[in-house]
């Protein structure tokens, strides 16, 4: 059975990168481009719909799909980040009509929203909110777009002759983030300026601070909601790739056990919804078990391990704001090395937290 699912996920594998794999000549690249500029552009003026792929209604990365599709014959995956993941990702300054143009619109910096370039700095998408929606052309040198864009990526070969090995190669970066980039009054593509990697990195940064209340369903004797105190934390994470790793720390006061605590977390964050962290806290006065008298001998420092799951962010200006839920784990320590037992384990360790997620990325800052 097992050979077979593998067998079955290989030939769909192979099936989807084929697309990706044939190279065209020089020419060949030119007429598919042309042909999905074309293309692309008798879609201007239909309206935006979510999850929809045409003929009447798009949503981005559904008019990307359609276009490559009937122009091209590619076929693209359906998401805008899977597009990302799939396609050749360059530099600015080697951006051709028919190449994607990606951006990063969501506050948990992950790529969100994609287009299709059609040259002198123009592109066609499908935009959802601003003041024109549905299928437009914008330009990246608008302020908006030249703050969320994140990458160029060719899902095709380049029309372009490739330099001879006597003219000079320029040098090539994975991704240029939009504050490093200008545009050249002499030419249709963007160019771009060098920056440092101290700053590249920088911009890749985004800043959580959530505020929580703490509360659980049941104490050491008796079962029901109950108030545990409040916490804040704020993480850093590094949103360059779809799983994005991160540091925090934050300040908890847990009413339930009477204790001040100073946490410190390693983080994973899978998406904007889900985030897993865990680290040391170091714990200030002797814990209590919540609903009775009983004190806990506990050690200096304790363990926190954690998931927040969060709603979908809404941003207000350069920050975004969403609703978290967290489900925490504090593992008090016994100063005679001895362990707490099951039940006065979960009395006072397992809390529910619900709160309010502020995010801040560092590319709103530079801007």
């Amino acid at each position: 059975m097992k050979r077979k699912i593998f067998f079955i996920i290989s030939i769909l594998l192979l099936t989807f990168t084929s697309a990706f794999a044939r190279e065209y000549t020089t020419e060949e690249a030119k007429e598919i481009r042309t042909a999905v500029v074309a293309k692309v552009k008798t879609y201007i003026g239909c309206p935006y719909k979510t999850g929809t792929t045409g003929p009447d209604t798009f949503d981005c990365s559904g008019l990307i799909l359609s276009v490559f599709q009937d122009a091209a014959g590619i076929q693209l995956p359906r998401s805008a980040k899977a597009m990302y993941a799939a396609v050749k990702i360059v530099p600015l300054e080697e951006i051709e009509e028919g190449d994607l143009v990606f951006f990063k619109t969501t506050g948990d910096g992950s790529i969100s929203h994609v287009g299709i370039y059609i040259g002198r700095k123009q592109f066609i998408h499908a935009a959802s909110d601003g003041s024109n929606t549905g299928v437009i052309v914008s330009s990246l040198s608008e302020k908006y777009y030249k703050n969320c864009y994140a990458a160029v990526g060719k899902p095709l070969t380049s029309a372009k002759k490739k330099l001879t090995q006597e003219e000079p190669q320029p040098q090539k970066n994975e991704e240029q983030d939009s504050s490093s980039y200008q545009y050249s009054s002499s030419s249709d593509a963007p160019s771009s300026s060098s920056s440092s990697s101290k700053s590249s990195f920088v911009s890749d940064l985004t800043f959580d601070g959530i505020l929580l209340c703490d509360w659980s369903l049941w104490s050491q004797y008796s079962f029901g909601p109950n108030y545990r105190g409040i916490t804040y934390n704020t993480f850093v994470y590094y949103n360059k790739n779809q799983i994005q790793p991160g540091l925090g720390t934050g300040l908890r006061w847990n009413d339930g056990s009477k204790v001040f605590m100073i946490p410190f977390y390693l983080s994973l964050r899978f998406n904007e919804y889900i985030n897993l962290y865990g680290g040391p806290a170091m714990t200030f006065g002797n814990v209590m078990l919540p609903g009775s008298d009983i004190q806990i001998d506990n050690t200096f420092i304790s363990g926190v391990i954690g998931i927040s799951l969060n709603t979908p962010s809404i941003p207000i200006g350069s920050v975004s704001v969403s609703l978290v839920q967290d489900i925490v784990y504090t593992i008090f320590g016994v100063n005679n090395g001895s362990q707490l037992d099951f039940g006065t384990s979960l009395t006072s360790g397992i809390t529910f937290s619900t709160g309010l997620r502020v995010t801040l990325p560092m590319k709103n800052v530079l801007k």
